[in-house]
């Protein structure tokens, strides 16, 4: 039953792809940024120019994105909630609706301290090389930690957006520094004390906030690409880094539009 139900929905996944084709990049594609809550997409959405707001209504939930313009991309926003099932779900209604040439990932991140990242500090931005789940655990049934069956455990950026998120930081942050590498996702606020176990599995982990991965594996089902771009607004490593969050959110969430915004110019 259950290979039945994976063969259905792959097919349907390959419907949807080949009948709207993603990835092609030209005056009438749109560049998809999704965020998680409203205080992540406010810089982004000042910038905005020619905006409409657009309300979507599926199954009696009223979901508003705005349309507009960046650097003369022409870009979509949505807030799409908290967490994984919230992202993969409006990433991939967007993605069936419009003809989406990228995503990108904008908000905020804790950050991780380890002996090769012993620097990072709120404010700096990371940027994704890969992304994965921490919370999804099929090992015993002979999967990778974070790996969903049929999947690659570890979902990676397109390198060109790699490329030019890496040169919008080194041209448009002072005082910030910029690092790539994998971030973690899973459906909780992580503290030192859930610090450990993540570690453990993914000692190479340079962030962890609550979305990214399900932007990754939409992306790869979708075939779409994408990156994920965060500020760090909280050092997990350090005890009540809630009281960081709370105090450094809007200006992490600045920096991050910032790149994300450098990002569109270069494209």
């Amino acid at each position: 039953m259950c290979s039945h139900k994976y063969l259905i929905f792959k097919l349907l996944i390959f419907l949807l792809i080949y009948s709207n084709g993603y990835a092609s990049f030209n005056k009438n594609s749109s560049v998809l940024i999704v965020f998680a809550i409203d205080s992540e997409a406010n810089e982004i959405n000042k910038i905005m120019s020619r905006k409409e707001e657009v309300v979507l209504k599926h199954y009696g939930i009223n979901k508003k994105i705005i349309k507009g313009k960046i650097s003369n991309r022409n870009v979509i926003s949505a807030v799409v909630g908290i967490g994984k099932v919230n992202m993969g779900l409006w990433t991939s209604y967007l993605l069936s609706k419009y003809n989406i040439s990228h995503i990108i990932n904008c908000g905020v991140a804790g950050g991780v301290i380890n002996p090769k990242m012993n620097k990072l500090k709120v404010g700096d931005i990371v940027v994704s090389s890969e992304v994965a789940y921490h919370d999804f655990d099929l090992v015993k049934f002979g999967h990778k930690v974070g790996q969903v069956p049929e999947l690659p455990q570890r979902f990676s950026a397109d390198r060109n957006l790699l490329e030019k998120a890496l040169e919008a930081i080194k041209t448009n942050l002072q005082d910030v520094n910029g690092y790539t590498g994998l971030i973690l996702s899973g459906d909780q606020f992580i503290d030192s004390s859930y610090l450990a176990k993540i570690v453990a599995n993914f000692e190479d982990v340079v962030a962890v906030e609550m979305e990214g991965a399900a932007v990754g594996h939409v992306a790869h089902i979708f075939n779409v690409p994408f990156i994920v771009v965060r500020s760090i607004s909280d050092i997990v490593n350090n005890e009540g880094n809630e009281v960081e969050y709370n105090k450094f959110l809007s200006l992490a969430a600045l920096n991050a539009a910032k790149i994300v915004q450098e990002i569109l110019k270069l494209l």
